[in-house]
């Protein structure tokens, strides 16, 4: 990358010192990096500029059709759509989605398509933030445009500092904390879409695929990597089974529904299902006693969490909480979301559970495999004397987790269970831990927010500003007591 002109200036022979070498290396490395980060701005800000004109060709369309008495029919839209896709050497439906999808990024959340326009977030940010965002929804017009307001705000916050996949989990769970549909209601209309569909594929093979309640989904998928990793350690070193570990699954999973038990590995047949099911405290104590407001509504509408991320009805969970051996019971802080307790009591295993109650996924940036998944990963190496504590163990995928012991990746646990990670070349970023429930809260005397039940609310922003901390163990709140060891 060293400019043509000056390397032409290099004296034959030259031979610079390794760390000179190293040093632009870093460089270069650096400048790619940037160079990548600004693309993908300019990239943000052209396809906001595209969501623009397809938004003012469905609105020009529109208004054509209603001079023309034909907004029933359609015809100038139909037309419009027609001539976009001759053009753009695309399909209609094609044009017909992008248009569906820019007049309500541009019209109904306008502030995400500023966002999108000076290239802060990216298309599939904006995407997330406005598909969760028509979710939080009011009877009162005023009223939803104040609560998507704030969601917006809230769910822009996370987008500037996270990936696509953490925010889709996050902003869904601030929808549901702000709407005023039932996330009961629509769970039981969307059950009645549950099937099992089978795609025919090239080279005699076909994909099966099944729609049915995400807790069961979840516990499935999990029996089954419990079943293929028995089989895989059974079958010893000197075994002839060349199969891998997805191929496994897909085996099981046949000679399961085919056969109804499995005969092939008597070590992993007594395997069950298990799914973690966070529940908050005060919202699962009003849904056993049938607490309501004075309009017939939960006093508290905090959704449960599967796997501590994706919103289920609170039925669900405690439907699925009541089996404890096929289940993980977390429960909540009220008010901070602290995990407050594990029912998991054996001192390795209740140190694991508590750990991914915390961290959900792997704790690199930007990544979001679950925590189920990771490898339990000392911060600072027990080989450097680092201790096997709450303070110095964090969840990281097998990828993420071989590049930080072998690259130039340096990572440091704040408290709070907050890292701070630094790249190679210098670029200093954090993971905080995703508080569990309200991430808003109460508004000072005279500040402006949202009123909601008659207490005014603001975004209150996540990280380990949430409370005092303890000198002895910076993870963990003062008066939570983690899970005995």
């Amino acid at each position: 990358m060293i400019d043509e002109a000056l390397a032409t200036r290099i004296p034959e022979g030259w031979r610079p010192p390794d760390s000179l070498v190293e040093r632009v290396r870093m460089l270069e490395r650096f400048l790619v990096v940037r160079s990548i980060a600004d693309a993908d701005a300019d990239l943000a800000r052209a396809q906001a500029e595209q969501a623009r004109v397809y938004a003012l060709a469905a609105r020009t369309a529109l208004a054509e059709d209603e001079r023309q008495g034909t907004l029933e029919q359609e015809w100038a839209l139909r037309s419009w759509k027609a001539e976009i896709a001759a053009v753009t050497k695309t399909s209609r439906q094609a044009v017909s989605g992008i248009m569906g999808r820019s007049a309500i990024l541009t019209e109904d959340f306008p502030l995400v398509h500023a966002a999108l326009a000076a290239g802060e977030v990216s298309m599939a940010h904006a995407r997330i933030v406005c598909e969760a965002g028509t979710i939080v929804v009011h009877e009162d017009p005023a009223e939803q445009a104040a609560r998507r307001e704030l969601f917006v705000q809230l769910a822009l916050e996370k987008a500037r500092s996270t990936s696509p996949g953490r925010l889709k989990d996050f902003a869904i769970k601030q929808a549901e904390r702000l709407t005023a549909s039932s996330l009961e209601e629509r769970y039981e209309q969307s059950m009645t879409s549950r099937a099992v569909l089978v795609l025919s594929e090239a080279d005699g093979m076909g994909s099966l695929g099944a729609r049915h309640s995400l807790p069961v989904l979840t516990a499935i998928d999990g029996r089954l990597s419990e079943i293929a990793k028995a089989i895989i350690a059974a079958r010893g070193s000197d075994s002839d089974d060349p199969r891998t570990f997805h191929q496994v699954r897909a085996d099981v999973f046949a000679e399961l529904l085919l056969t109804g038990r499995l005969t092939t590995c008597p070590e992993a047949a007594g395997i069950t299902a298990k799914v973690s099911i966070t529940l908050p405290v005060l919202a699962m104590l009003h849904a056993q006693h049938g607490d309501v407001d004075g309009d017939g509504r939960a006093l508290d509408t905090t959704p449960a969490l599967l796997d501590g991320v994706t919103p289920i009805p609170m039925s669900v969970a405690k439907a699925r909480a009541a089996n404890a051996p096929a289940s993980e019971r977390i429960l909540t802080h009220p008010i901070t979301g602290t995990v407050v307790e594990v029912d998991r009591y054996r001192p390795t295993e209740a140190m694991r559970a508590w750990l991914r109650a915390r961290d959900v996924h792997c704790r690199f940036p930007g990544c979001r495999l679950p925590a189920e998944r990771c490898d339990l990963d000392h911060t600072i190496p027990a080989s450097e004397g680092g201790p096997t504590s709450l303070v110095n163990l964090a969840d990281l995928c097998r990828w993420n987790h071989t590049v930080k012991g072998n690259t130039g990746w340096e990572v440091c646990q704040l408290p709070g269970g907050v890292m701070e990670w630094i790249s190679p070349t210098g670029i200093p970023l954090k993971d905080v831990p995703e508080p569990r429930g309200v991430t808003f809260g109460p508004s000072p005397p005279g500040e402006p927010g949202l009123e909601i039940g008659g207490t005014a609310y603001r975004v209150q922003q996540p990280g380990p500003g949430l409370g005092p901390r303890t000198g002895e163990e910076p993870g963990i709140m003062p008066g939570l007591d983690p899970p005995p060891f």
